[in-house]
């Protein structure tokens, strides 16, 4: 198994490549997702019963999912008419996240063939942790840069800016920016220092969106939610990762436990004083809920363990006033099944953001989209899951990361300055969540659903319906929205205009621009293996396009 993932890893650019003159016909069906692919034999997370520890099973160890969690900060007697950037999570969310149990075999032998899973009647909910077997690493685009290409490539910066001025930036670092991903955990600037250069190249998106120079509206931080190299779901010895460079891909568990491990270190420099007043989490990655579950159950109990793990998590994060930012996902080569949003982003359509306050309801988390430079959506989105909101997510460019070595095994060419790119709605999530950041902290005293309310009014109509959005699945729905697209400058002007004659930004935008195509269209996805069409918690987008057919 280890032989032929790090295979994959390594051997996508000769795989595309020759996909542009290749045809071969799809199977006559799509192949069959199997669930035992992407789960470990080996490690299970359990949900005790309330107010039971986490038992003790022969044959097996245990631990608390979510360890050192902080006691349920005090609330006020009228919580719900509390302003949400000053509300914190409830008693009952502690308790929720306190009953998940991670087990693993106590004899990790080399490779099993049988491994009995752990039994107690004092848990209610037992399933197996599920990893992803495809790597996501390296640039979209691995060809060498031409002056064309580069000139083309500029207009990423600006449509996703239209001119905004990064001198606008009166409270620096009045926001935490946090993106969970392959990228080593790390208080520091997007420096690359993992495997896989997918999470830097998206904090390297916010860092030019927040910054200018050393001023920053927020403090860019990464946290690893990625963190295995080579998974076998029978062997825990043959299962590789690495918690201080990552990986290219993740366990539920691993998301499940960044996400809350970023809001504590976060509520930490609070306490200490630090000026981040306010979280943004950016999730560029992530799962089919067909198998794993979290979109048709009624109930949160309904869930398997390690999806609700993911979803009390941003519970969590929520009750603190967090605001999430969800990559709605891209489309799997063919014949894969690719309809509709992936989850966590496709959780938006109908979640409470506090079960206990009835009005006003707020979403878990925001979706985002990408769109192509015509503003239509990107040749990978997946069809029926465009949400509301979207942003220009074609030829990000980035220096790249990978080592001049790695350069030349993809390119020939180890030349110095080499420039990387990247489309999909990860892109999107990256620059929604820069905006957001930058809005949040020239505007510190709303809430998180209020400055999202001004970034979808900002944004320019597409004329296109959304395919998803908060209240879709309420009876009767909320009215569907169009889809818009959204840039930095306007949603300043946006901010401003609702803070009427005493808005203390001076904001002035360029028009909407449309953008230039530079980026070749995807390699032809009928080569890659039916393995690639699992559901497996992964970067988004997995996918590399073709590099060397042309546009």
């Amino acid at each position: 198994m280890r032989k032929n993932v790090v295979f994959w890893i390594t051997a996508w650019p000769a795989i595309a490549m020759s996909a542009c003159a290749t045809f071969q016909p799809p199977p006559s069906r799509p192949p069959r997702l199997e669930t035992a692919k992407a789960c470990a034999d080996w490690r299970w997370i359990g949900i005790s019963r309330p107010g039971a520890r986490c038992p003790d099973i022969p044959g097996w160890t245990v631990r608390p999912l979510f360890a050192q969690l902080s006691p349920a900060p005090q609330r006020s007697e009228d919580y719900c008419a509390t302003k949400e950037s000053e509300r914190v999570p409830g008693p009952e969310v502690i308790r929720e996240l306190s009953r998940f149990c991670v087990y693993e075999v106590e004899h990790k032998w080399p490779v099993q063939s049988k491994i009995s899973p752990p039994k107690s009647t004092e848990l209610v909910r037992l399933d197996q942790d599920c990893a992803s077997l495809v790597a996501s690493g390296g640039p979209t685009d691995p060809s060498v840069e031409s002056a064309e290409f580069l000139a083309k490539s500029r207009d990423f910066p600006a449509v996703t800016s239209l001119a905004a001025k990064p001198s606008t930036i009166t409270n620096t670092n009045g926001v935490r920016l946090a993106f969970l991903d392959t990228q080593p955990t790390s208080e520091d600037p997007p420096e690359w220092q993992g495997r896989s250069p997918h999470g830097f190249v998206l904090a390297y998106i916010g860092k030019n969106l927040v910054c200018e120079g050393k001023r920053c509206a927020a403090r860019i931080t990464t946290r690893l939610a990625l963190p295995i190299i080579d998974f076998n779901p029978k062997s825990w010895k043959l299962t590789q990762r690495d918690e201080v460079r990552g990986g290219y891909l993740g366990m539920q568990s691993d998301l499940a436990e960044a996400i809350r491990s970023e809001v504590e270190t976060w509520q930490e420099h609070r306490r200490r004083g630090s000026s981040e007043r306010h979280l943004v989490l950016n999730l560029s990655l992530a799962w089919e809920g067909e198998l794993f579950g979290g979109l048709g159950e009624e109930q949160i109990a309904e869930m398997r363990a390690g999806t609700q793990a993911v979803y009390r998590a941003l519970q969590y994060a929520a009750g603190f006033d967090a605001l999430v930012l969800a990559a709605a996902g891209n489309k799997k080569a063919e014949p894969c099944s690719n309809f509709g949003p992936l989850l966590p982003a496709a959780w938006e359509t109908g979640s409470a953001r506090d079960e206990n306050c009835r009005e006003p309801r707020q979403p878990l988390l925001y979706a985002v989209g990408g769109l192509g430079a015509d503003g239509s959506a990107l040749v990978n989105a997946r069809p029926g899951g465009i949400p509301r909101r979207a942003a220009y997510a074609e030829n990000a460019v980035v220096p790249s990361p990978l080592a001049p070595q790695y350069m030349a095994t993809l390119t020939g060419s180890s030349t110095p300055g080499y420039t990387a790119t990247l489309t999909g709605s990860s892109v999107a999530a990256a620059v929604v969540s820069s905006i957001a950041a930058v809005v949040w902290a020239a505007f510190p005293e709303k809430s998180s659903s209020q400055i999202m309310e001004i970034l979808d009014k900002s944004g320019e109509d597409m004329l296109v319906p959304a395919d998803f959005w908060f209240g879709a699945s309420a009876f009767p729905p909320a009215p569907r929205p169009n889809v818009h697209r959204l840039s930095l400058c306007p949603a300043l002007q946006e901010a401003c205009a609702e803070e009427g004659p005493t808005c203390h930004l001076q904001v002035q935008c360029d028009h909407p621009r449309r953008a230039s195509s530079a980026l070749p269209q995807p390699s032809d996805p009928r080569v890659w293996p039916g393995e690639h069409c699992q559901p497996w918690l992964s970067p988004q987008p997995e996918s590399p396009p073709c590099p060397s057919c042309p546009p």
